[in-house]
């Protein structure tokens, strides 16, 4: 059979139809694995540097701090001067420090300072490139495919997830056996990564389309002028706010105790300590990449039940949190991570779709930015808050975040306007008679 007649057949695999997504989604490919080879690379390269875990710390909060403060002006950019311009644009800055870090480790000139450096250059770089890469799939594909070509690109990341780590610990113990030890190995990953970046400027290039612009003054008052009105088009839309609180509330209240009391849990409850810690981030990862294939594949989730998909996740992320505080079985937790990450990331790409079809295309940088400040700007904090208080203790702290989300699913039920979320006055009415 044809490989035209497959994609014809499977719809998860339809946006590939399309030139324009097929471009985008082939060079992503690359530059999505060698993004993971290098998360794993450059805590390794401080610790071999370093070797304080602190100064590991410092480099990911160098990097996670302007990521959040320039997040929503990111968004403006992308509104202004078009999402492609602004990939393009961070596209070829990533090449370039990929490249010049592997350079400089290969050549044996790393240092600390150029490290900082370039770890706020990628937290800078990737405030402007997630809301741009938001903005850019609806202006590829129709509204119908939009859940498939989103599930198709977070399905790659996710795959890249799952992949990328286990191959950048082989290379950097393999290549360590060459040359500098294990530097030789850190600066091929980050050569890698630069190839990546490489193919996807080619592709990006090749893309064509047209996108409007915003058209405000280039100014610090146009600007200004620009970043509130994608704020009230955020806060003035209901269903958009109630998506974005609730984005907020699963950051704050399950992301940051996830990420730093799991590890400890798996330390101090589990005999096998370090491999239970990998089964669990494992399991979330199965379950979301089952989630993502879902919400492609399956047809279009009506309006009417997103509003009980918004109660669903909220109580199923709050049920895992009392799972892992009160449950010492490895298996329950597995079950509660992967059951997590499945209704997840199905919420995630049904609502962002849903919300690249509504919001405008001329606010639509502005308002993803705004998501993604509610999602990727809370979780250092969140990490920060659960990190301190989980010293006190873990259980604790996973026990009282979990029924703070097990309160919220109760409000929410109880609450019409979240209900309802995504319907019309008039569909309301019609639903009660």
């Amino acid at each position: 059979m044809p490989a035209s007649d497959i994609v014809a057949r499977i719809p998860l695999l339809r946006p590939l139809a399309v030139r324009n997504f097929a471009l985008l989604w082939s060079g992503s490919v690359l530059s999505s694995l060698g993004f993971q080879l290098t998360l794993i690379a450059f805590p390794w390269l401080v610790l071999r540097l370093t070797g304080d875990p602190l100064a590991m710390g410092l480099v990911l909060a160098a990097s996670g701090l302007p990521r959040a403060v320039f997040m929503v002006v990111g968004g403006v950019a992308t509104d202004r001067f078009s999402s492609r311009s602004v990939l393009l644009a961070v596209t070829w800055l990533r090449f370039a420090v990929m490249a010049a870090m592997g350079v400089l480790i290969a050549s044996d000139l790393i240092n600390m300072p150029i490290v900082f450096t370039a770890a706020l250059f990628f937290g800078v770089i990737d405030a402007f490139a997630w809301p741009a890469s938001s903005a850019f799939v609806p202006k590829l594909v129709s509204d119908e495919l939009l859940p498939s070509a989103n599930a198709l690109l977070q399905g790659l990341s996710q795959l890249s997830v799952m992949i990328g780590p286990a191959v950048a610990g082989m290379a950097i113990a393999y290549f360590g056996k060459w040359g500098s030890g294990e530097m030789t190995g850190i600066a091929i990953l980050f050569m890698v990564d630069a190839l990546g970046f490489a193919v996807a400027l080619i592709t990006l290039g090749l893309i064509r389309v047209t996108e409007p612009r915003d058209g405000g003054e280039a100014s610090l008052a146009g600007m200004w002028a620009s970043l509130s009105e994608g704020f009230y088009a955020t806060w003035r839309d209901r269903p958009v706010r109630i998506i974005a609180l609730s984005f907020a509330a699963f950051t704050f209240f399950w992301r940051g105790p996830f990420l730093v009391g799991i590890p400890i849990l798996a330390d101090q409850r589990f005999e096998s300590g370090a491999m239970a810690f990998g089964m669990i981030g494992s399991a979330f990862g199965v379950g979301a990449l089952v989630g993502l294939i879902l919400a492609g594949s399956l047809p279009r989730l009506s309006v009417r039940w997103f509003g009980a998909l918004i109660i669903l996740d909220m109580s199923i992320f709050g049920a895992s949190l009392l799972v892992y505080a009160l449950t010492p079985s490895l298996a329950a937790a597995l079950v509660a991570t992967a059951v997590s990450g499945l209704v997840d990331s199905y919420l995630v790409v049904t609502l962002i779709s849903w919300l690249q079809s509504r919001v405008a295309n001329a606010l639509l940088g502005r308002v993803m930015s705004m998501m993604m400040l509610f999602t990727n700007g809370l979780a250092p904090v969140s990490a920060a808050l659960a990190g301190a208080l989980i010293r006190f203790s873990a259980e604790g702290v996973l026990a009282a975040c979990g029924t703070i989300l097990m309160v919220m699913t109760v409000v929410f039920s109880f609450t019409p306007f979240v209900r309802n979320l995504g319907l019309t006055t008039a569909e309301v009415a019609a639903q009660r008679a």
